[in-house]
């Protein structure tokens, strides 16, 4: 225990540090946030702290310590998440394991704040093992920290994949600072995160998946929920789930014309709750790479056929999602 307050102290100790950081800016492309490269040596021993004290909080299920180096949006965002299952916050959040690698397994390759010196993104490279079946890869480790009431905090951390990248690889096991400048995937957040409601214990559990390579979809369910996806594939829990009767959505989206955009999914998702039922989808945007992409603001209704098409028994015709564009016909044999 004593080598964990031994961090705990440090990280009050380096509280106000971020200023000191930042030594010289970095000219940024037209439209590009400003980044800014601090004294490498400086920022390694600041992140290795923090990245530490926050490691062992959530190993050891050390509440206070957790929140003394998570930002409020973060912790807000996990709170949510766990209401939005049926959860217990914060004791289930602590019950569940957390598997963070130590930093010892990589080497520092470097750091860049942003945001006027608040945000920063520290990489590390190291050879990870991510999923039982998958072989160890060379992987970036991407931490990503937010100066907040006198203090750096871990907002999240993001493993990259370099396999078919060797280049960048290569530039980075030579700690070359210009390729985290070069790929925004290294960047710090250029603005502060913004902290969500606190949501309500879901009437029915949803989730929102999304599959939107070379677009950026902004998005807001009932109010409440509030997403951001940019270029990937991934699936959220909507924060307050979903409802009965009237629900909402409103999502604004931007196609890079630089990337390939070769499709476009939505889809809104009430999630089984009794063994053996399957997810029922309540709403749905499908677009191929040849039709504009449009966001819009859309209600939706989820009726008692929904809930009851959900149990693999169901006898009826399973009631359709919304539609937020028609679906196209399959092309006739």
């Amino acid at each position: 225990m004593s080598a964990f307050f031994f961090h705990l102290a440090l990280c009050g100790a380096i509280a106000g540090t971020g200023s000191a950081l930042a030594t010289q800016p970095v000219a940024a492309a037209p439209a590009a946030p400003a980044l800014q490269v601090p004294d490498q040596a400086k920022a390694e021993s600041l992140v290795d702290v923090v990245y530490n004290t926050w490691r062992l909080s959530l190993i050891r299920g050390n509440e206070s310590a957790w929140i003394t180096c998570t930002p409020r949006s973060r912790r807000m965002k996990v709170r949510n998440m766990i209401v939005s299952q049926r959860g217990r916050f914060p004791s289930d959040f602590f019950a569940q394991p957390h598997e963070m690698p130590p930093l010892e397994n990589f080497r520092y390759v470097g750091a860049l704040l942003g945001c006027g010196g608040r945000t920063l993104a520290a990489t590390y490279l190291g050879r990870v093992q991510l999923g039982e079946k998958n072989p160890a890869a060379d992987n970036a480790y991407v931490i990503l920290m937010v100066h907040e009431e006198g203090r750096w905090r871990i907002d999240q951390t993001r493993f990259f994949n370099l396999s078919k990248l060797p280049e960048v690889r290569k530039r980075l096991a030579a700690k070359d600072v210009n390729v985290l400048k070069e790929q925004d995937g290294f960047h710090p957040y250029d603005r502060l995160p913004s902290t969500p409601p606190a949501c309500p214990a879901p009437e029915l559990i949803g989730k929102v998946f999304v599959d939107a390579p070379g677009r950026n979809v902004k998005m807001t369910i009932n109010g409440i929920s509030l997403h951001e996806f940019d270029d990937e594939r991934r699936a959220d829990i909507i924060s307050g789930g979903l409802r009965r009767g009237r629900n909402t959505i409103t999502y604004h989206i931007t196609t890079d014309d630089a990337k390939s955009h070769p499709s476009l999914g939505i889809g809104l998702f009430v999630m089984p709750e009794t063994p053996g039922n399957h997810p029922m989808c309540v709403f749905d945007h499908i677009l191929d790479s040849s039709d504009p992409a449009h966001g819009g603001t859309f209600e939706f209704f989820i009726l008692n056929d929904h809930i009851a098409a959900m149990n693999p028994k169901f006898k009826g015709t399973p009631p359709q999602p919304f539609h937020a564009v028609p679906l196209k016909e399959k092309p006739k044999k």
